[in-house]
């Protein structure tokens, strides 16, 4: 997910164990293609400048040239049970990956050797984001718990738990010193967390009438969600407000992406479709 001179990319992992790149301009195509088989099927995407990186069942990570799709290398027992999340640092010296059984673990780029292995989460890591310092990660897991982790201590900075249901997805705001987290999940609700307060600023219950599992942020501060429920919903990030909602699905929403300018929003889902939504919101 990403921009390039040709406009903006974004790239698609699918249980099919196939991993696609996209155009998006003038309309949808198809720029590159990479299968590897018999290996779980892909379970998360880092888009890097020139290479993808993946996350797939086998527990292995695999990164692929963005252009052209050749396999560059494979990091083997990345996590056991299976690579579910994946970040890059910002200066590309690390990467970090989340498992199935709860680590979160971090990798150097270039030697592929691991650096920590930190473990507290009980369940499987549904989200991770690195920090703008490089130096922290926000991780989320099934097991109801967000943790903010100092990478130079390897010890854990803060941890809060979400009452009610497993987080399948997070996303991270950060500003200066603040750092705000919307987890949704099995409750169906938007939880607003302040990383620097205990419990959550505010709870919209209800956001959907299934279970939450996915969800992204603009540029623009609009959040988006999708659920098991086939449609996508559009928030006012700040105020927690309502601004669209479209069914456009007909399986359950998995992956929410923005443009960098929040102008346009692609899903995927269940049903093997990916769409591209053009965004236009006053709020």
């Amino acid at each position: 997910r990403g921009g390039g001179g040709g406009g903006m990319v974004i790239v698609s992992s699918s249980a099919d164990d196939s991993l696609r790149a996209w155009a998006l301009e003038p309309r949808l195509r198809s720029t590159m293609k990479a299968v590897c088989k018999n290996v779980g099927g892909a379970q998360c995407v880092a888009f890097t400048a020139g290479a993808v990186l993946t996350g797939w069942g086998d527990g292995n990570v695999r990164c692929h040239d963005a252009a052209s799709g050749e396999a560059l290398w494979t990091l083997p027992n990345a996590n056991v049970g299976g690579v579910t999340c994946i970040a890059a640092a910002h200066g590309l010296h690390f990467f970090v990956t989340g498992g199935m059984n709860g680590e979160v673990r971090i990798w150097d780029m270039r030697t592929r050797t691991m650096i920590s292995n930190l473990k507290e989460h009980t369940s499987r890591v549904v989200a991770l984001k690195v920090l703008d310092d490089d130096q922290h990660v926000v991780s989320a897991s099934r097991d109801r718990s967000i943790i903010t982790w100092d990478l130079i201590r390897e010890r854990r900075v803060s941890s809060h738990q979400q009452k009610i249901g497993g987080i399948n997805a997070a996303v991270v705001f950060q500003a200066s010193d603040m750092i705000q987290v919307v987890s949704v999940g099995q409750d169906r609700s938007l939880t607003f967390w302040d990383l620097r307060e205990p419990q959550p600023l505010q709870v919209v219950p209800g956001a959907h009438t299934l279970e939450c599992t996915c969800a992204a942020l603009s540029s623009q501060g609009v959040l988006a969600t999708g659920s098991k429920d086939q449609r996508v919903k559009l928030w006012d990030f700040e105020t927690g407000r309502l601004l669209a909602e479209e069914h456009g699905h007909c399986k359950a929403v998995l992956s929410l992406a923005f443009s960098p300018d929040g102008a346009t929003l692609v899903s995927a889902g269940e049903d093997g479709v990916i769409m591209v939504w053009k965004i236009d919101i006053q709020k």
